[in-house]
């Protein structure tokens, strides 16, 4: 290829046999970013990475120091297999995920967890081991998401969170699409009653054709009403977006927007390019990184945003974890009324007030609010970049900080927990069972 510069090397897998081999990261002559392996039992395979090289290279100058997970597993296989977290990782989770279901009252087009219906949900034993696990990992000072599946779909989810706040977590957050808390009269009551601290709510566009794309039919009725009822009762939500190109992407300044129009009830805005690990049948141009996410909010953000205005979280690898924190102020000269926070502080003031204590997504928040910075009427926005088994950077597995728990005391990289092959293979079953 002409014009090709090296820019690293790392591991890949591949996608048939999800193997890991040296793959080589290079730029080609118009500045896109791609990582080449060879199996040598099914060829070769080339990924698009990220659309702009700079932006690639300035998001890896700036990794943050790296915190080790304490108590690790022994290493007894390559990536992605053997995962535990071993003794191979680099950095600690910070958040981590209890998974108490994979049932779901949805058959989304677009799921990482492939989620069915008529299956065995673990016992409130084997959730007490996982909020065990996660006070091992990292204390009952992490954040705990509790998610599925569907976890709505459990007659004792008040149970599953009360048990949490019993065993002294202080922030439980529900990952849910919103069905049964828009349509049951009482029952958000219920979990926040329980101790709920947060939702989690799957949100991927404002117009109805998104849903029928991503959820396989139009609920933006029932998005709505679910955020309503959170503004009811008080509770902070933050609105997951799977970014699919081509079906919703261009409305990601719009949910921008829409977030900082409702920052009395919506906490935080998460930008996912989807990924194929799990279920994916919906139709898109083309597959989507953190970096096309990233320069799209900023085109699409009216100039509120600048594509160097989103920094690395500090929590992970600096590819897979970024976000900014917007301050509303009256004096801001966007005609939003907001400011990104990065705008009055230098890199160097960020890195020396960040804290590895932080819960994932929070860095801003927390080093803002110890300046007497006002941040509850903020907004948190963060991009996340899952990996598939086509996009599958080793090096940047073996910093993932988001970790999914399971009974027999492991707590499993996220990307890796839901990986699976060209056939739709998993690695992990559920539970690991």
């Amino acid at each position: 290829m002409q014009d090709k510069r090296h820019l690293h090397d790392t591991g890949a897998l591949c996608p048939v046999c999800l193997k890991e081999y040296p793959a080589e990261v290079y730029a080609d002559g118009e500045g896109v970013v791609w990582m080449s392996r060879t199996c040598p039992d099914h060829g070769p395979l080339t990924t698009r990475m990220w659309p702009d090289v700079e932006h690639y290279e300035w998001l890896r100058s700036e990794a943050f120091p790296k915190t080790k997970p304490r108590n690790p597993e022994p290493v007894v296989g390559p990536c992605p297999v053997g995962c535990g977290t071993c003794a191979r990782h680099e950095r600690r989770g910070t958040l981590l995920e209890i998974e108490v279901t994979r049932n779901c009252n949805l058959h989304c087009p677009v799921c990482f967890a492939s989620a069915e219906g008529h299956e065995d949900d673990p016992s409130l034993a084997e959730i007490e081991a996982m909020y065990d696990v996660i006070a091992d990992q990292v204390g009952t000072d992490g954040a705990v998401q509790i998610t599925g599946g569907e976890p709505t779909t459990r007659k004792d989810l008040v149970d599953i969170i009360f048990m949490g706040r019993q065993k002294g977590f202080w922030g439980i957050e529900v990952n849910t699409n919103g069905l049964v808390i828009a349509s049951r009269p009482g029952y958000l009551e219920d979990l926040v009653g329980a101790g709920l601290t947060g939702v989690y709510l799957s949100f991927d566009g404002l117009t109805g054709d998104v849903y029928e794309a991503t959820c396989g039919r139009d609920i933006l009725d029932v998005k709505m009403r679910a955020l309503e009822r959170c503004r009811e009762c008080g509770i902070q939500v933050v609105l997951s977006v799977a970014v699919v190109a081509g079906v919703n992407d261009h409305q990601i300044g719009d949910l921008l927007r829409f977030a900082l129009e409702n920052s009395d009830v919506v906490a935080g805005l998460a930008l996912q390019p989807a990924f194929t690990s799990g279920r994916f049948e919906a139709e898109r141009a083309l597959p989507m990184s953190a970096g096309d996410v990233i320069f799209n909010l900023a085109e699409q953000s009216a100039g509120l945003l600048d594509v160097k205005d989103i920094w690395p979280l500090g929590c992970s690898n600096p590819l897979c974890d970024t976000g900014v924190f917007l301050v509303k102020d009256e004096t801001a000269e966007h005609e939003s009324g907001f400011y990104p926070a990065t705008r009055r502080m230098t890199m160097e003031e960020y890195a020396a007030g960040y804290s590895p204590d932080s819960p994932q997504g929070s860095v801003f928040l927390d080093i803002l609010d110890a300046k007497g910075v006002e941040v509850k009427s903020g907004l948190s926005v963060i991009i996340m970049n899952y990996m598939d088994a086509v996009s599958m950077d080793t090096q940047r597995l073996r910093e993932c900080s988001m970790m999914v728990c399971v009974p027999d005391g492991r707590a499993i990289p996220f990307c890796s927990y839901h990986l699976t092959n060209s056939a739709g293979e998993r690695i992990y079953s559920p539970w690991c069972k």
